[in-house]
């Protein structure tokens, strides 16, 4: 979806066209196959719990809900989303301080590492994120 309208970070909207992303071109990153859960607090909708699934490195879907059976799950303040999407919190940072709060798979960890020390999930969100209000 392509369109200029500004969405509000994690809410219905953005969700759905986060979730629109995955269609894009992107680079496969060979091996890096990730199931992840989301889970933010602290927003102003309540919690939201989303999810993205990277295949190959390459994120194939996006959107709000729960997995079945994700490979790890991250708990996180909407404040310190919003730092990361912004580019202002870096995902080591947040891993190593407890700002992210992950249970799981820790070899997934390091799997997704390679996809957001890659810069290409930023990339990928480049153009939504620039429409987005906290």
């Amino acid at each position: 979806m392509t369109t200029s309208t500004t969405v509000r970070f994690l809410s219905d909207a953005y969700l759905t066209e986060f979730g629109q992303l995955a269609a894009q071109e992107q680079s496969p990153i060979p091996h890096v196959n990730v199931r992840l859960q989301f889970h933010a607090t602290d927003t102003p909708e309540g919690p939201v719990d989303y999810h993205l699934l990277i295949e190959e490195g390459v994120v194939v879907e996006a959107g709000r809900g729960l997995l079945a059976s994700p490979d790890l799950a991250i708990t996180a303040s909407y404040g310190d989303l919003v730092a990361f999407q912004a580019g202002g919190l870096h995902a080591a940072t947040a891993f190593v301080t407890g700002q992210f709060a992950v249970t799981g798979d820790k070899a997934k960890l390091l799997e997704l590492m390679v996809v957001l020390q890659s810069g290409q999930y930023h990339r990928l969100t480049a153009g939504l994120w620039a429409r987005t209000t906290s």
